[in-house]
């Protein structure tokens, strides 16, 4: 976590909803089906793929102990907006993490 300025977890949020805001590393590592991050992967190794990553995501989200990982990119101003758009997603096991890099 030694390249992040801020770091913000909200729970119970959605965010993007959709294949389209999903994001990859080029090298496919990590990939799981058509959108997301190996589940057994800890936040710390999530947060080194984002990180070697061009554009950096910098949403990393978790629905649940179970799920995959998924990596987001959203302008820093629009983040609370798109959270309202999907506030039908709304899951008390969803988990956020807003990201600002260094």
């Amino acid at each position: 976590m030694e390249h992040i300025s801020v770091m913000q977890k909200r729970t119970g949020v959605q965010i993007g909803w959709g294949d389209k805001y999903n994001m990859h590393p080029e090298n496919g590592e990590g990939c799981v089906g058509k959108g997301g991050i190996d589940k057994s992967y800890t936040l710390d190794r999530v947060i080194e793929l984002a990180y070697n990553m061009s554009p950096r995501p910098n949403i990393i989200m978790k629905a649940g102990p179970n799920t995959k990982w998924y990596l987001k990119l959203f302008q820093k101003e629009e983040i609370d907006g798109e959270i309202e758009k999907a506030a039908w997603a709304k899951k008390v096991s969803n988990v956020m993490y807003i990201i600002e890099w260094d």
